[in-house]
């Protein structure tokens, strides 16, 4: 049956966006007032997710920003059946949209189905594709295999039920138009941004002043991040003043480790609390992104190069079409070839080369790409974009 059969069609609330004078114009910045009609606009957040991730921590405040009341439905049973448990469980909530999150496939249809009776729109902000991750990236089914191709068949299906689905990069965006098959019209671009609160300048911090140039590489353990490719970084600068700290966790950690082993030059830090993650970043020199080589490493702009350069720190990453255009011309960002360490090398003593006499350049170069491209104002307008156009 086709997705649209069932879509809603334009709801009219009081407390809708809909009821705005479209002759009045958009206020100052282009923020949505923080009432309508005397009653917020609301969002109802739906599944079983995480608040406290990077993304959804992002969006959750900058929801609250433009004046929406945020509630959640956190499923507890089954996802596939999220509606039938929210009747058991008495929900009564009335929102103007539903907003299902990060790699919340398995909610998507029960959220739909809840929001599309009641005339809501839904917005779904995958982030990832189930498909990509098992067959592409962690590469545990060949993508001939039947599972795989039944795993592709129903991404297909359940991405065609909401009626936008945002994501972290155009680059995402071709590939859901491309592989899942959903019309470009009910896609749009979301940056992740980052929490602007934790993630900020420290000029109370900086690198140790001990003749060596200090690289830090922070977050998950992932196929996509390539953390072998930093390792033999290391091992190919064991002459070099050049001190490779690693900060994270992952499924992939352990080996990571047995890579590094007996190289003088590499730290494996000890953790820390999310708050003094900035910390430990403006303690290093340059901040490393992503260098894994599959097809999703050149899709995204990882958490971490959001939170380096909100610190005021340079990085190393390779090339993503989704950046913003004026990323190649920074100097605090520096691209290189998935899967090359020698490039690796290459970029980390360009920096290297008479650092003392542009770090402060480079630092204050990182921050203002972040202020100009990738800050929370910026992300706050492609929400205000994604809203305008679901609620249109």
């Amino acid at each position: 049956m086709h997705a649209d059969k069932h879509r809603p069609q334009k709801r009219r609330r009081a407390s809708s966006l809909l009821d705005w004078n479209p002759n009045a114009g958009i206020p100052s910045g282009g923020d949505f007032p923080r009432k309508q009609a005397e009653v917020a606009v609301k969002v109802l957040w739906w599944g079983r997710f995480d608040e406290n991730y990077s993304r959804n921590r992002v969006y959750i405040a900058l929801f609250k920003e433009l004046g929406w009341e945020v509630e959640f439905f956190k499923v507890k049973v089954w996802p596939r059946l999220g509606d039938a448990e929210a009747f058991l469980r008495g929900l009564r909530s009335r929102p103007d949209l539903v907003w299902v999150p990060v790699a919340r496939q398995r909610d998507i249809a029960a959220a739909c189905r809840w929001a599309h009776r009641r005339g809501i729109r839904v917005v779904f902000d995958p982030m990832i594709s189930a498909w990509d991750k098992k067959v592409l990236e962690q590469k545990k089914w060949r993508a001939e295999e039947p599972r795989a191709r039944r795993l592709l068949a129903w991404e297909q299906r359940i991405m065609a039920m909401p009626d936008l689905v945002t994501w972290d990069t155009s680059c995402h965006v071709d590939f859901c138009a491309d592989v899942l098959h959903v019309p470009r019209a009910r896609l749009r671009t979301l940056f992740t941004g980052t929490d602007e609160r934790v993630f900020k300048p420290r000029p109370d911090v900086l690198p140790p002043e001990d003749g060596r140039f200090h690289v830090l590489y922070h977050g998950a353990y992932l196929p996509l991040h390539g953390t072998e490719v930093i390792v033999e970084a290391a091992r190919r600068t064991q002459n070099l003043p050049i001190q490779w700290d690693f900060l994270g966790w992952g499924a992939y950690k352990a080996s990571t480790e047995a890579k590094a082993a007996g190289l003088e030059n590499v730290r494996f830090l000890d953790k820390v609390p999310y708050v003094d993650v900035p910390r430990v970043i403006c303690a290093h020199d340059i901040v490393l992104g992503v260098f894994g080589t599959t097809p999703k490493a050149a899709r995204v702009i990882g958490n971490k190069v959001y939170e380096c350069m909100a610190c005021g720190r340079p990085t190393i990453n390779e090339f993503c079409p989704g950046y913003p255009s004026g990323a190649k011309d920074c100097a605090a960002i520096k691209f290189i070839p998935p899967g090359d360490p020698g490039a690796l090398v290459a970029a980390v003593e360009a920096y290297r080369e008479g650092w003392s006499g542009k770090r402060e350049d480079c630092f204050r170069a990182a921050r203002r790409f972040f202020e100009r491209e990738l800050s929370m104002p910026v992300v706050k307008r492609q929400l205000e974009g994604v809203l305008r156009d679901v609620l249109a």
